[in-house]
């Protein structure tokens, strides 16, 4: 007999949606910097850097980089969040902290603090996490890619 199949909850569904919803109407408003690097360049950085790293990230996932979120894609990996429900909620949660959160990431913030009540203890250790890290909104990400992801990440708060 095959073990029950295990869903995840409704509430990390209807996030998930909302998520994958908003990315289009998103992009309309967002213009950054154009991405230098495709995921194949990544994975030819040196062994150990944030671009070598992001790349076998992303690979791990069967994902490639998202455009117009590729700064974003980085964080994850500098910052140790998954690209799950979850994680997503609580790398925002380190942006606002880090007073570097979009408006959708704070949408996405709260929405998932009210859906997600159990999660708020680690929203705030999240947040402080932040608050006590250097400002990631002024890193250039492309140049710092070759960089060692693990000095980078000893940068960030524990």
């Amino acid at each position: 007999m095959n073990p029950p199949i295990k869903r995840r909850p409704l509430r990390h569904r209807v996030l998930s949606w909302m998520i994958r919803q908003s990315v289009p109407g998103l992009n309309l408003l967002r213009h950054p910097p154009p991405w230098p690097y495709s995921s194949a360049e990544l994975s030819r950085f040196s062994s150990g850097t944030w671009g070598a790293e992001l790349a076998g990230f992303l690979q791990a996932r069967h994902l490639n980089l998202l455009t117009k979120y590729e700064t974003h894609d980085a964080f994850h990996v500098l910052l140790g969040y998954d690209t799950n429900v979850v994680g997503e909620i609580r790398l925002q949660a380190f942006m606002l902290g880090n007073r570097s959160a979009s408006f959708a990431g704070r949408i996405l913030l709260l929405l998932g603090s009210v859906l997600m009540p159990e999660l708020r203890p680690q929203l705030y250790r999240d947040f402080m996490r932040g608050r006590n890290s250097p400002r990631l909104a002024e890193w250039n990400v492309p140049d710092m890619l070759a960089h060692s992801l693990k000095t980078l990440t000893t940068q960030i708060a524990p």
